[in-house]
This record gives C-alpha cells, structure tokens and sequence, in this order.
C-alpha cells in the first residue's frame, strides 16, 4: 500500500494515530476504545511490513492486552494491512475491557478479612524491604524507594474498603503532579510501585539539580527543603536573595526568578541577568549558569555561615515570622536594614505620614520612611499576601 494509502486509511481508523517519519515506518499516537484514550507506537521495518510490527504502549494498553499477545500475533499475520490491523486490534480492545467491565461489577464484596490477606500477598511478593509503615486497620500503607544517590521516596497508598476491586488512592512527594494511577481489579501494589518508580525516573536529573544548589549554595527558603519543593531562594549577601523556581520536567531550562532585597543591590543583578539571558545554555547545571550570567560566587556553606544571613527583622526582631523571612531591605546602603514583607506593610500603613497611590487595582504602593534610618522607603502591595 502507498504510503498516502496507508496513511488515510490508518486516519479513518485511528484519527489520533500520525507518523513520525515521511517513511511511515513509526507512527504514535493514541488509540480510543470506549471513550478511553490509550497511548500506542508502532514500529515497522523499513520494508514497511506490518506483519513484523513492534507494538508499544502505556501500562493501561498493556494491562488490557496482556491476556491476548498470542491474538495479537495471529491478527497481524493474518490481516492484509496496518489499518486493517489497527481495526482489529481495537475490536480485542473493545472485547477485552467490556469483560473486564462485567468481571468488575459481577465481583463480591470483599471482606476485611479477605483484603488483609491480599495486602500481606501482595507486600510479600513486592519485598517486605519495600514497606516504610502500615496502618494497622490496613487502610492505608507506605512505600519507600531508594535512589541510586541514596535519597528517599514514599508513596502512601489509601485502599478502599472494596480492593481491590475499587482502585485505591496515593500521595506521593513528587514535585510535578499528581500519580494518575492505572488500576483493575487485577492490579496489585507491585503495579502501583512499578508505576511509582517510571515516575521517580522523570524526576532524577531535577532532584540532582536542586540537590546541587542545596550542597553549594545557602538556601533560605525552604528551611527543609522535600522531594517535592520546586523552588529555593538563595541568599546572595547584603540581606539579598534570588528565588528560583524549577520545572522539574526540563530542570535545565531557564527557570522563574524572583530578587529579594534592597534595589541598589539587587537592580544591578537583574539587570545584569537579563543582559545576559541569552547566554544560558541548557548543556550545563542551573547553578553553574546562575554562577554566569550573574558574574558571582555565592556564599556557600563552606565559605560562610548560615547566621551571615538570618539577621533579625528591624521591626518584629525575629528572623521567622509565622514561616516567613525577612525579604524587604531599606535601600540606603548604610543602613540596609531587613524586614519581613507583613511587618513593613503594617508598619508604613500605620504611620500618620504614610501615604499611598491609587491606581485602577486599589491601593498599590505605601510610601514611608525606614524605622531605622528615616530614609524614604516603600512597598507594593502583593495579591497574594
């Protein structure tokens, strides 16, 4: 068949399902059955013969296939073309959920008795090493994985009163989304693990790149960095800081930045880095870039200490408020007193002397003076505070 044959065919079966190469020897793309969406790639030899087809899929398209590999292997030597195939192979899709439909509803209640014995099943098939803690109701259970740089993760799975016939729930410490988990009444917690571990390997080169800025630089916030924090605010000196925010998906990609500080500090380092932007290059570390386009070295633990950059608000006289840091500077230089963004806020709406702009959002911008050196200071109001 030519390939704009094949290719037109393959769309009336499977509209979702497009080539990768004008040869047509790799297509991806999804396959629909029953209003659900599941991921599917061939890959054909070069001659194009489906009949030596390589099928892949997601852990869902292979839960539901994996009773009928023998079929599947029969169809496609016996059908005359990949879009009769496809055709097909959605029919074994279709026969293949429906059953497991029936068998789902046609299932009886399980008993507590009967759900304890298939968790200890199941843990024991998985490796007891692998269980962090277990409620003793059996209602819900930690796991643990173990990374090759020793870190640690943990999935707590929340079973319903019905498994495993109704899948369970499951939080995790993954700093990108939600474990969207892929259950039947078949699955067990080693599915659950497995799928946890695929999603643990998205995530190891942006755990290397916070754990890299953790190690050589001083990180303000947060005080305890978890799996799942994407952003660390880095001290710079002069009661500065840069907060940036990663996306855990594409680690090396230029992140989100935020300056905290005094302007005649921090205006030249903004300026700077966005002269400078152009420059990034995503073959080297986030840091190692920071370290460029800023021109500077960067208080590390080695070099200072942490008390160099946990002075005192000039007004609550606490370095923690409620969580938060100080992140406001007085902008004198001699002076450069630092303030927690709440405490400044309040102080210069209670002044008599204070005023405030007015613009089309409300109250924007509270001007006063610092309580320390009488210099004229002012503060935006933030919506999210």
């Amino acid at each position: 068949m030519a390939t704009l044959e094949q290719s037109q065919a393959v769309y009336e079966v499977c509209p979702r399902l497009v080539p990768l190469n004008r040869q047509q020897t790799c297509w991806d793309g999804l396959i629909c059955v029953k209003g659900q969406d599941l991921h599917l790639r061939i890959e054909l030899p070069d001659d194009r013969d489906h009949r030596r087809a390589k099928l892949l899929g997601d852990w869902l398209l292979n839960q539901h296939l994996r009773s009928y590999r023998h079929l599947i292997g029969q169809r496609l030597q016996n059908t005359p073309d990949l879009a009769t195939f496809l055709s097909e192979l959605k029919n074994i899709l279709e026969h293949t959920m429906q059953h497991q439909s029936e068998a789902s509803k046609s299932q009886p209640s399980v008993t507590m008795a009967t759900q304890c014995s298939q968790v200890i099943g199941d843990i024991g098939r998985l490796g007891w090493e692998k269980l962090s803690s277990i409620d003793p109701s059996f209602s819900s259970l930690q796991l643990i994985s173990e990374g090759p740089n020793g870190s640690k993760h943990y999935i707590t799975v929340h079973l319903d009163p019905q498994h495993p016939v109704v899948a369970p729930t499951c939080t995790t410490d993954l700093p990108g989304e939600t474990l969207e988990l892929h259950w039947t009444h078949q699955s067990t917690l080693a599915d659950i693990y497995t799928q946890f571990e695929e999603s643990l390997g998205k995530y190891r080169e942006f755990w290397d790149t916070v754990a890299e800025i953790d190690e050589q630089t001083w990180v303000l916030e947060p005080e305890r960095p978890m799996p799942s924090d994407r952003s660390r605010r880095i001290a710079l000196g002069n009661n500065s800081s840069v907060q940036v925010t990663v996306d855990p998906l594409y680690p090396k990609m230029l992140p989100e930045f935020k300056f905290l500080g005094a302007d005649h500090v921090i205006n030249p380092m903004r300026d700077k880095l966005n002269a400078n932007l152009k420059d990034w290059d995503t073959g080297r570390s986030l840091l190692s870039n920071l370290k460029t386009l800023l021109d500077i070295q960067f208080p590390s633990p080695q070099s200072s200490s942490r008390e160099d950059f946990s002075e005192e608000c000039g007004i609550c006289y606490s370095y923690r408020l409620e969580g938060a840091i100080p992140d406001r500077a007085c902008d004198n230089p001699q002076c450069n007193k630092p303030y927690h963004y709440s405490c400044l806020y309040e102080w210069l709406s209670s002044l008599p002397s204070g005023h405030q702009t007015i613009s089309k959002y409300g109250f924007n911008t509270i001007f006063g003076n610092c309580p320390y050196c009488d210099v004229p200071i002012k503060i935006k109001r933030e919506n999210n505070r």
